[in-house]
């Protein structure tokens, strides 16, 4: 089957795996080395984004295109799930790819246990964001930091490489768009018209909430193959992940004084969104539901008024 979020950490652990058997001193690594963390960096920017860049235009082309990387864009509207939806042929090249920032510091001496995961978090934070299909990158940010545009991509400059396929190949920082004239003319229009859209009224608003501490290994964002299955079908390794749920609680009764936003479509004209009382069942739900209840019928009636 499609390599999906399960099967990208069961290759990821043979990956480390073998790279432990076969190179010794990756058992010898420190927790923190500064020069190694610079060293994956500059890596980062130079050869994997310049090197993604041109395989990815290449996945464009017609005969790669129809046999691999179509499979890719079969989701026009993205989703974080998206980004890992990828042909096994086309995963594994991805991999030896990211591999050559981590491989390369240890080799020279430099590398670290804290650098290794660090680049792995930022991979993968990036690559969800970047497939989110929601404009979550506050406009202040590139205002204070102009050079930032070309080192940080936004949900919105993606979206139109979805969409329109021939432009905004890079990776995550579209310095090399700019450098090969690819970047699409309507990127900044939609960025902006993106955080504007962020304010639109529902037409819909579907009201949900958490039930017990195992339903949240069933979100879509969550693990696949628990979020596949029945919430009272359990699978072994789920103990493992408790504190995981446990520091959602502590947050839900922290921060949940209201409803937010978890997901928001558009359907021709009617803009449909769900919205999720951050509250389990056993934590009083059913009198911060009718306070909750009270601030939506609010909130909808305030913005039908306007």
């Amino acid at each position: 089957r499609d390599p999906g979020k399960d099967d990208q950490a069961i290759l990821a652990t043979l990956f480390f795996y073998v790279a432990y058997a076969a190179i010794p001193s990756v058992r010898l690594m420190p927790m923190w080395e500064t020069k190694g963390a610079i060293a994956i960096a500059l890596l980062h920017v130079g050869p994997v984004e310049f090197i993604y860049y041109w395989f990815h235009r290449a996945l464009h082309h017609h005969f790669l295109y129809s046999r691999y990387h179509s499979h890719h864009h079969a989701s026009i509207v993205t989703e974080p799930i998206t980004a890992v939806i990828h042909p096994f042929v086309e995963t594994i090249a991805y991999f030896l790819l990211f591999s050559i920032p981590m491989l390369i510091p240890i080799y020279m001496g430099y590398g670290s246990v804290l650098g290794v995961v660090l680049y792995l978090a930022y991979n993968d934070f990036i690559n969800n964001m970047g497939h989110c299909n929601f404009e979550m990158l506050p406009k202040w940010i590139f205002q204070r930091f102009p050079p930032l545009k070309y080192l940080m991509y936004t949900p919105s400059y993606h979206s139109l490489h979805h969409t329109k396929f021939r432009t905004n190949y890079s990776l995550a920082m579209p310095i090399y768009d700019y450098i090969f004239n690819t970047m699409d003319k309507s990127t900044d229009e939609l960025y902006e018209r993106t955080l504007i859209g962020t304010e639109e009224t529902p037409d819909v608003v579907h009201l949900t909430h958490m039930t017990t501490l195992q339903s949240t290994y069933h979100l879509r964002v969550a693990i696949a193959s628990v979020a596949s299955r029945p919430s009272d079908n359990h699978v072994w390794y789920m103990w493992m992940i408790w504190p995981m749920a446990w520091l959602s609680m502590v947050l839900a009764w922290v921060y949940g004084s209201s409803a937010f936003v978890v997901e928001s479509l558009k359907l021709k004209k009617i803009m449909m969104q769900t919205w999720v009382i951050p509250r389990y069942n056993f934590q009083d739900f059913l009198h911060l539901q009718k306070d909750n209840s009270m601030e939506v019928v609010n909130y909808l009636h305030k913005n039908i008024q306007n």
